[in-house]
């Protein structure tokens, strides 16, 4: 009976304690507490007077900011002390942003200052700061956001930046000064690889703002460097002047139809254009007998007449027919030839020069027979002692590779 009275004591004695507990803190908290942390304020606070009494505004601003919780007093201390990076973040922290523009900009921090006028909405202000440190891509990038994109495309072009700065110029309508920037931007570089688009371009607006000469020009540059770019050797053939090839034509060519036409009338079904392409390689042949000089072939230069004659110009052709060892100074001999007739024969059978050294004629042209493809790449090959050696050889091989592949077309009829 005495144990059980005394269990029912100490479970009713646990929540009086606990909350006796609470009552007695309570209490201190409100007294002794109270008086204890006001008297540590009152230190801290005169631990803050004492520095700034002393000119240790620094010190100061650290008291009010760590101790004393007062982050706007502390900033004007770090500001009064120099200390312009700690009273920036602070004033940045607070809101306070022309405060905060201020200083940063008397730390040096632009960035910091531009992203303050930016969060406010002041693009032309954050421009501003970025054109007086110099940065002129970062003012370009903001006056753009902002919509002034003519302080943008001068803030490019200082900066260098032409590309973009042609970009907004093509925005705004002004195709010429457009092509102008290009210009600039190539000045001093040539046609490679990592180029050839940046010349196209270029080219591109010249042509769209009647500078056709000057885009020709830029055309053959790139021809010269790779023929078989999008549609440059179209390009070039509907720039140049329609009377060059007539002009520069022997005496006694008249009535005579070149090689270009055909290919220019519209694709040759692929028998008839082989068919024609082999009526020139025997006529090359016979005119190789003869003492013609070699490294002149090219649709241009092989002419015809009603009576399916065949007779070539001397005029040098564009870059896409001129066998590699024509930039290597070495003496060209028949191999050169049968490079461009090569060349020739895969236009012939395809309609154009696309995918010339990449592509199989099978995948572009239909109804073309694999032993021709095998003579188109053989007559291509970049090394000279890879491609056929002499005409004869090609001439051999068609006879023996036509046999050979029953029911296959065309034929040398």
């Amino acid at each position: 009976m005495n144990k059980g009275l005394t269990a029912l004591f100490a479970l009713l004695a646990i929540p009086v304690l606990a909350a006796l507990f609470f009552i007695i803190k309570f209490i201190y908290h409100q007294t002794i507490g109270k008086k204890l942390q006001t008297t540590l304020r009152e230190d801290y606070q005169n631990e803050a007077d004492r520095h700034e009494k002393a000119g240790k505004f620094v010190s100061a601003a650290r008291v009010y900011e760590t101790k004393l919780k007062d982050l706007r007093k502390a900033a004007a201390l770090y500001e009064k002390g120099g200390d312009y990076r700690k009273a920036s973040t602070l004033y940045d922290f607070l809101g306070i942003s022309a405060k905060a523009k201020e200083l940063y900009e008397k730390d040096g921090n632009i960035d910091d200052a531009a992203e303050v006028s930016i969060r406010e909405g002041e693009f032309e202000e954050a421009a501003k700061l970025y054109s007086k440190a110099g940065k002129k891509i970062d003012e370009a990038v903001i006056m753009e956001r902002a919509g002034r994109r003519l302080p943008a495309i001068r803030a490019y072009r200082e900066a260098g930046d032409y590309r973009n700065a042609a970009r907004l110029l093509e925005a705004e309508g002004m195709i010429k000064e457009a092509a102008e920037m290009f210009g600039l931007m190539l000045r001093g570089t040539s046609v490679e690889p990592s180029s050839i688009e940046d010349f196209y371009d270029y080219a591109f607006r010249l042509e769209r703002t009647g500078q056709a000469d000057t885009a020709l020009e830029i055309y053959r540059q790139i021809d010269g460097a790779d023929p078989t770019y999008k549609d440059v050797r179209a390009k070039i053939q509907l720039l140049s002047p329609v009377r060059e090839e007539a002009e520069e034509e022997p005496e006694g060519s008249e009535g005579k139809t070149s090689i270009r036409s055909f290919i220019r009338s519209g694709k040759i079904e692929p028998k008839y254009g082989f068919k024609l392409w082999f009526q020139v390689l025997k006529s090359l042949q016979d005119a190789h007998t003869k003492g013609r000089r070699f490294g002149f072939l090219g649709p241009e230069n092989i002419l015809i007449d009603a009576q399916n004659n065949i007779s070539f110009l001397n005029k040098t052709p564009s870059s896409a027919y001129l066998a590699p060892e024509n930039t290597k100074e070495l003496d060209l001999d028949v191999r050169a030839d049968i490079f461009s007739m090569g060349v020739i024969l895969y236009e012939l059978l395809t309609g154009s020069l696309e995918g010339l050294g990449s592509a199989r004629v099978m995948d572009v042209a239909h109804d073309v027979p694999e032993w021709l493809d095998e003579i188109v790449i053989k007559c291509i090959r970049k090394v000279r002692e890879d491609r056929y050696q002499s005409i004869d050889q090609i001439l051999e091989d068609i006879k023996n590779l036509s046999k050979a592949k029953k029911g296959s077309e065309p034929d040398n009829g």
